[in-house]
């Protein structure tokens, strides 16, 4: 179930709505700073973390001096996490301007660098830090004795509608598996729908990227669906198609005492940046974020926050370049179709 947290300082509840207006309320302490992180709706996995974000970034006027071995936040900041509809949403209010950071998913990230709307403009992001990650699912129907995607030849899959994140996300995974979406009996259908559709045996799989355990995921597996790993070439080849992170596995027991650890990909979730921060305060968010204290205090309240993982084969958007001197790395960022990598 979403991690709840009670980190958020009770002095910043009363400002939300003002802030949701992009106003800071009139007759403020001088030196007083606002900062907005868009994340999913309230309750679910991506609101929780910007909440214990924001209460571990917040410093306002007024409290003594950090000493270098505690937990500190950035001196005058007040942060807010601000909930949107969509992750898309997200996305594009930080890359507009109108949010100045937010948490959003490394292909949704990605897409709006590469694979804009039609009519739209390239996204111009930069990563803060990849702050947790998420677990690809392949998930088939109950009964249905596959365990690897690559006997899904033929079979009814479940592909989302054109132009979606899903559809994306399958054919990126067919492909890595040496299928093509004319090899399927591709469905189009995503989301809820298709979760709904492999436990009543409707479709015989689908695959979901969520952070584990997804509750969505649990209900289908308790009516007997089952996990299928994602290993060996496979998964190098997927990981050259999509922004994944690196393998990893969705831990054994987490969806039920009798599930094993099942091999995947993560996909990282990114602490984006857009053209309304001001450079000298993202300075100060990355000082803080690299801040081991800060880092093993968001870690206590959350094991499942890696925090600016080092080890990414590629990031979906450039590191902010505030970071460059914090993180000590030069990731290589994820190339749009017809780019190369930088």
């Amino acid at each position: 179930m979403s991690r709840k947290y009670w980190l958020l300082p009770l002095l910043a509840v009363p400002l939300l709505g003002v802030l949701a207006l992009g106003r800071a309320p009139a007759g403020t302490e001088p030196g007083m700073r606002y900062l907005r992180i868009a994340a999913d709706p309230s309750g679910e996995r991506g609101f929780d973390v910007g909440t214990a974000l924001a209460a571990m970034l917040s410093r306002p006027p007024g409290m003594p001096a950090c000493g270098g071995d505690r937990a500190c936040g950035v001196p005058g900041l007040i942060a807010l996490t601000q909930s949107l509809p969509g992750r898309t949403d997200i996305v594009d209010a930080v890359a507009a301007g109108a949010i100045e950071t937010g948490l959003a998913p490394a292909d949704r990230i990605y897409a709006a660098r590469c694979q804009p709307a039609p009519g739209a403009r390239p996204a111009d992001l930069t990563i803060l830090g990849e702050i947790y990650a998420e677990a690809l699912h392949v998930l088939v129907r109950p009964g249905l004795d596959i365990t690897d995607p690559a006997a899904l030849k033929g079979r009814r899959v479940a592909i989302g509608v054109a132009g979606s994140d899903e559809r994306r996300l399958a054919e990126r995974i067919l492909s890595a598996h040496g299928l093509r979406r004319q090899t399927v009996r591709g469905v189009e259908t995503g989301g809820a729908a298709a979760l709904q559709a492999l436990a009543e045996g409707r479709i015989d799989a689908l695959f979901r990227i969520a952070a584990a355990p997804d509750p969505a995921i649990a209900t289908v597996i308790d009516a007997g669906a089952r996990l299928v790993p994602v290993t060996g070439e496979a998964a190098g080849r997927l990981s050259g198609l999509h922004p994944f992170g690196a393998p990893d596995a969705i831990e054994a027991g987490i969806y039920g005492a009798d599930q094993p650890a099942i091999a995947t990909m993560m996909q990282p979730v990114a602490w984006i940046a857009g053209p309304a921060l001001d450079p000298a305060l993202a300075q100060q968010l990355i000082t803080a974020l690299a801040s081991r204290p800060n880092r093993d205090l968001l870690h206590r309240q959350d094991p499942d926050i890696v925090l600016l993982r080092p080890a990414a084969f590629r990031m979906s958007a450039p590191l902010h370049p505030a970071a460059d001197s914090r993180y000590g790395i030069d990731p290589i960022t994820m190339a749009c179709p017809g780019q190369k990598p930088r």
